[in-house]
């Protein structure tokens, strides 16, 4: 993980600055390594967070006519790249071997992970950046009369048009034509994207031209799967107890084909992302080596982290503990005593979740943090820090999520460089509220349903992933979300709705059936039972009387003053 920072003054003579205050921004994301490099009139800053490779690898990278800025993780490359060698440096030995943009563009078809570049070619003035198709690592784009800005995380200095790069492709500019912009989408743009595009050409005072998709194939092979149960069909045959009910279906060779499968890719997908990590947690950079943990988990002890957690249990050394991570904000109840007031609905299921996995894993060091924020201290975090993370979203929803990963990912004891999140599981089984609602406004059809699900996929780079990005990097961790995840998100894309939930079950049962089936044949019995409960309202941020979509008062900037 790192916080990358480009800057095109718009008058060739670098009157843009890196702001004291923003570098130390950028700084908490990499804190490791640092370095800056004035080429032309473009300002490249690279600050490190070491997580592959034997050493940190300075940023920006120079080679030749290139110089390269790379934030994130590229995964499946086992054959390609040896493990000392950080992700940054062999995509530079590739990129020096492209000969124009054709061959740039097929080397990113290849590539797989969350990841944002910023590409600059001295020799042809161009500059090239994008986010990763799914829209996992934030990228901020920033215009005013002085300066085009792209940075990982930023901060309100002023009078400036600002937002989250639509991850909608690779985008190219020439230095000489500021006002023109070239997308090569990942695939081809449709009423939404085109929405994005037109708001990027609005705040940015360009045009882009859309050039031909680079479409990479697991993006687009989407075909259906060649299982043909039916959960509707296999419930209404089995016995209504619970444990009969999760027997009776996983009794089913295609459900268990199924699963087999979705087991092999979710399996691997964890393990790439607490493999992938130095060796040292965060306090022991120069020691060279420790056994304290480098990974956590950000554990409301509901099913999809839960998950989660028991498969890091399968790759992380014996060794090494696997930090549990839970957030609780003081109840707003007159009277409460102090020892009950943390007590709120995911402290109870982390805590019931905690002791499956130790019955389940004795022999690991589970370690159950529990953040405990009173509402001073939130107040005084959003008002002062926090918001500027959030920044350039302002809703009560972007709000109450980002103070919840905030202080979930700095909790005082950590010392994990990787926090695994349960992100994209909703989207992907089932699990929203909204799902259910759409299939019973369609009189219980599926095809309905299947729009929706496909309609919140679609939706997921444009929504929470850069700004949880943002607020958990803060913290010196890099979020990693093996749901959302090429080869996975593919499988579970391929089956049908009515292989994925079943919603003649009860909430709690029947959204995310296929993944309770899972956690269930993983041998948990509580977790699968729990209902979906959103983090802010799990953890008690929300005021459940604010609209989620309204303005927040902490993140408007009109009066805003920096140091």
């Amino acid at each position: 993980m790192c916080g990358i920072f480009c800057a095109i003054s718009e008058k060739n003579d670098i009157a843009c600055e890196l702001h004291s205050a923003l570098e130390q921004l950028l700084h908490n994301r990499g804190p490791d390594l640092n370095d800056k490099q004035i080429i032309d009139n473009v300002l490249l800053a690279g600050n490190v967070l070491w997580q592959q490779g034997a050493a940190p690898q300075k940023q920006p990278i120079c080679e030749g006519e290139l110089s390269l800025l790379f934030n994130g993780d590229l995964y499946n490359l086992e054959t390609e790249k040896s493990q000392t060698q950080s992700d940054s440096a062999w995509l530079m030995e590739k990129l020096i071997k492209c000969h124009g943009d054709k061959e740039l563009l097929s080397l990113l078809q290849q590539l797989e992970g969350p990841y944002c570049l910023i590409l600059y070619n001295r020799a042809t003035k161009s500059l090239y950046f994008c986010r990763d198709a799914l829209g996992r690592n934030s990228l901020i784009i920033e215009r005013d009369a002085q300066c085009l800005k792209l940075l990982s995380t930023s901060c309100h200095l002023g009078q400036t048009n600002a937002l989250e790069l639509p991850p909608l492709g690779l985008y190219k500019l020439q230095l000489d034509a500021l006002n023109q912009c070239e997308l090569y989408p990942w695939q081809c743009l449709n009423k939404d994207t085109m929405r994005q595009l037109q708001m990027l050409d609005a705040s940015m005072n360009w045009a882009t031209h859309v050039a031909c998709p680079i479409a990479p194939e697991w993006l687009l092979g989407n075909s259906e799967t060649t299982e043909s149960y039916d959960l509707y069909e296999l419930v209404d045959k089995s016995q209504m107890e619970l444990d009969q009910l999760y027997e009776g279906i996983l009794n089913n060779d295609q459900v268990r084909r199924a699963l087999q499968t979705f087991d092999k890719l979710l399996q691997h997908s964890v393990a790439q992302r607490v493999l992938n990590t130095a060796p040292v947690c965060r306090n022991c950079v120069a020691c060279g080596k420790c056994e304290h943990a480098k990974v956590c988990v950000l554990f409301s002890g509901g099913i999809d982290c839960t998950i989660l957690a028991l498969l890091a249990d399968k790759f992380v050394p014996q060794t090494e503990p696997i930090e549990l991570i839970n957030v609780a904000f003081e109840r707003i109840t007159a009277g409460a005593e102090s020892e009950t007031s943390w007590n709120v609905p995911d402290r109870q299921t982390s805590e019931q979740s905690y002791a499956e996995l130790q019955r389940l894993c004795p022999q690991r060091m589970w370690q159950l943090l529990e953040v405990n924020v009173t509402r001073s201290e939130l107040k005084q975090q959003l008002g002062s820090h926090i918001r500027h993370l959030i920044y350039p979203l302002q809703t009560v929803l972007d709000e109450s999520l980002g103070c919840a990963f905030w202080f979930a990912a700095s909790a005082a004891r950590s010392t994990a460089r990787v926090a695994l999140l349960g992100s994209g599981a909703d989207e992907l089984f089932g699990g929203y509220t909204r799902h259910r609602n759409a299939y019973r406004r369609a009189g219980n059809d599926l095809e309905a349903l299947r729009h929706e699900l496909e309609m919140d996929w679609q939706r997921i780079p444009a929504r929470n992933l850069a700004r949880d990005d943002r607020v958990i990097a803060d913290c010196g961790k890099t979020a990693r979300a093996p749901f959302i995840e090429e080869h996975v998100s593919q499988f579970v894309r391929s089956l049908l709705p009515q292989q994925r939930c079943c919603y003649t079950l009860p909430e709690g049962v029947g959204d995310k059936l296929l993944l309770r089936l899972y956690g269930y044949s993983l041998g948990l019995r509580d977790a699968v039972l729990l209902k979906k409960r959103a983090i802010q309202f799990g953890s008690r941020i929300a005021d459940k009387k604010q609209q989620a979509n309204q303005i927040s008062e902490y993140l408007k900037f009109e009066e805003l003053q920096l140091n």
